[in-house]
């Protein structure tokens, strides 16, 4: 049908190139025509005399019955995999496609294993919405997310997708600034190619900010309020993942799941305990252990390239079938390390239960060949005793607060690091690489500066500061000058408060007059006048300053905007000196200032959400047009315009370098 709609010029290598198969919420499946045949082939012995326990009756014993509805389960699980999601990958294939392959996303929805259903996609996919507060994250979606990246590791492939922001009931509610916390909780689980939901086309520009997928959002589209202004932030999300694409993930961990539940029913109701605090880890399953995991060494690689120090038996592993088992015992007797407790039992009737208990004693009490088997269930005691050193740690920082992805370059390494916290935090980081110097580069600006460190014990020592919900890389690439280096880093003094008057000139059409004039800044949304309060759109700040004579050429000169609802476009003298969307709001304009008199402009962008508030007063001559309900008339406004302080500084700054 697509092809036939768009003709086979825009069918494959141009136009349409992959097909994306979206989390899959049909309900259970139990059934197939081929069922009996494919169970006795898959498990080795004959359906039908236990089809009754489907029905709740003990064929046997409790326990008998409940290793044939094992079995029953994990033959589903195959064929959702085997039969529905490789039988895409193939047409797809077969018609020139690629496939964006998501999986059970939230919790267990129907019987499947959602590494597996991924492995047939050429760029696994997961899932993130937004919400409200940390409260409200659904960590089933962490889960969803570590998956689709752990398919991608193990079997080599270079893209992992999300379906990225996703929002329900909060129409036109979000600005770059609140859905930075969202997208860089994906890129430290692992993403590196967000897939915005959603953009929904807009066929009148008389009517905006117009259709929407229900009470569904993303609204990244030109009717946005901000629209114009988007490109910071799209530049930061491209910068983002371009870097994360670069090189080999690093992880130490194969942390397999089990055989019985998939990823995101691991992690329903809450994060796993046992998962690694300064290392990173891959989710591993059956198929994994079985067909893409081999010896090298000490070490297990992947056929897609991973590396992993060691194995640990996390989520369902009390228990595992006994050809799960053996492939354990294999890698362990070929060098691996296995962190983990002796599983119980075999879940399986398939299997021979007296042969499990014999492998599982031997391999736990010492017959490891060249491997090492520790019993233990604390991760990270088990690393320590395998020898395994962290790769990432950061002072003063709690299990959660500060989270890292390591990417190994064939000229060096980089971490991506993010502050979760609501709140500023410093200290000094340590960093398993030595011989190279540290930069710090930020995607919001595209600009690297050098870091002071010292390197001591194997690691490279980095003092950090992080802004509330920060995130930059920590780059590794030149050769390192000395065991330990300071680099100086200037305090910031104000030359200049900008208090006012500006003049306030209002986009057209919006319901606000067309301009005004304020002696001293405060919120528009804080206006006396409601046509003021409720605007939403594009208002443009115009002032003047002039610098103090004290100011020395060559010092880096710095515009803070304070708090600003939601981005400004800063232009000095006419000339752009560049966008603050994220807190701090600073520019810097060391470029575009000049000594003695400046022009100073300002272009804010706000949310529809305000005028959509204005609309719903009683009596309004509405201004804004969408397809569903949006807010009542007593919702509270969004913060708009500058509410400042706006000062400048100066510092010398720190020496900056060419990424």
């Amino acid at each position: 049908m697509y092809r036939e709609t768009v003709g086979p010029d825009l069918f494959g290598k141009r136009g349409v190139q992959a097909l994306l198969t979206d989390s899959i919420e049909v309900g259970n499946a139990n059934w197939t025509g081929a069922m009996e045949a494919e169970f006795g082939a898959r498990r080795g012995y004959a359906l039908r005399p236990w089809l009754p326990v489907l029905a709740g009756t003990v064929i046997g014993s409790a326990a008998q019955s409940e290793r044939f509805l094992f079995d029953f389960r994990k033959t589903l699980a195959e064929l959702l995999a085997d039969k529905h999601y490789a039988t895409v990958a193939q047409v797809a294939h077969e018609h020139g496609l690629k496939v964006y392959g998501e999986a059970l996303e939230d919790k267990r929805p129907m019987l499947g294993d959602d590494l597996d259903m991924r492995s047939h996609a050429d760029v696994p996919m997961a899932a993130l919405w937004t919400y409200a507060d940390e409260s409200k994250l659904r960590t089933t979606l962490l889960g969803d997310m570590r998956g689709a990246a752990s398919v991608a590791h193990v079997y080599g492939k270079r893209f992992v997708a999300a379906e990225s922001l996703t929002a329900v009931n909060s129409p036109w509610d979000f600005a770059p600034s609140s859905l930075k916390k969202f997208i860089d909780l994906e890129f430290a689980s692992g993403i590196n190619r967000p897939v915005i939901h959603t953009s929904v086309h807009q066929p009148l520009d008389d009517k905006q900010p117009g259709l929407s997928l229900a009470i569904f959002g993303q609204y990244f589209n030109r009717h946005e309020s901000w629209a114009e202004m988007a490109k910071p932030w799209v530049d930061y999300i491209s910068r983002t993942s371009l870097m994360l694409q670069q090189g080999r993930n690093v992880a130490d961990v194969a942390w397999f799941i089990g055989e019985e539940s998939p990823v995101t029913a691991l992690y329903a109701d809450r994060v796993p305990t046992n998962l690694p605090t300064a290392n990173a880890w891959d989710f591993v399953n059956a198929g994994m252990l079985a067909d893409a995991l081999t010896n090298d060494g000490g070490d297990v690689v992947s056929s897609g390239g991973a590396r992993y120090r060691a194995i640990y038996l996390g989520g369902t592993s009390q228990q595992m079938t006994l050809p799960t088992l053996e492939r354990l015992a294999a890698l362990v007797r070929g060098g691996a390390t296995l962190i983990g407790v002796k599983p119980v039992a075999t879940p399986s009737a398939a299997d021979d239960a007296a042969r499990f208990v014999a492998l599982a004693n031997a391999l736990w009490s010492g017959d490891v060949g060249k491997g090492n088997v520790l019993a233990t269930q604390a991760i990270d005691d088990g690393l320590k005793q395998a020898g395994i050193t962290p790769d990432f740690a950061m002072a003063g920082a709690q299990n959660g607060d500060v989270l890292f992805v390591h990417r190994k370059l064939d000229d060096g390494d980089v971490w991506f690091v993010n502050n979760r916290r609501n709140a500023s935090l410093s200290g000094e980081a340590r960093f398993r690489v030595t011989g190279k110097q540290p930069e710090l580069w930020r995607a919001a600006t595209g600009k690297a500066e050098p870091l002071s460190y010292r390197i001591e014990n194997g690691e490279t020592v980095v003092p950090l500061s992080f802004h509330p919900e920060d995130a930059v890389f920590v780059v590794f690439r030149k050769p390192s000058k000395a065991e330990q280096v300071t680099v100086a880093k200037p305090t910031p003094v104000k030359i200049a408060s900008l208090d006012g008057p500006w003049n306030i000139a209002f986009q057209p059409g919006r319901g606000a007059p067309a301009s005004i004039t304020l002696d001293k800044l405060s919120p528009l949304d804080k206006h006396a006048k409601t046509s003021v309060r409720y605007f939403s759109g594009i208002a443009t700040y115009l002032t003047t300053f002039t610098l103090p004579k004290g100011h020395k050429a060559g010092e880096r000169m710095w515009l803070d905007l304070g708090d600003v609802g939601e981005i400004a476009e800063v232009s000095v003298n006419g000339k752009l000196a560049g966008h603050a969307w994220h807190n701090p709001y600073r520019v810097d304009i060391s470029d575009a200032a000049k000594r003695g008199s400046n022009t100073l402009e300002v272009r804010v962008a706000n949310l529809w959400v305000n005028r959509m508030i204005g609309d719903a007063q009683p009596g309004a001559e509405k201004v804004t047009f969408t397809t569903v309900p949006t807010y009542r008339a007593d919702a509270p406004l969004r913060p708009s315009g500058i509410a400042g302080p706006v000062t400048i500084s100066v510092n010398s700054g720190a020496e900056q370098l060419n990424p």
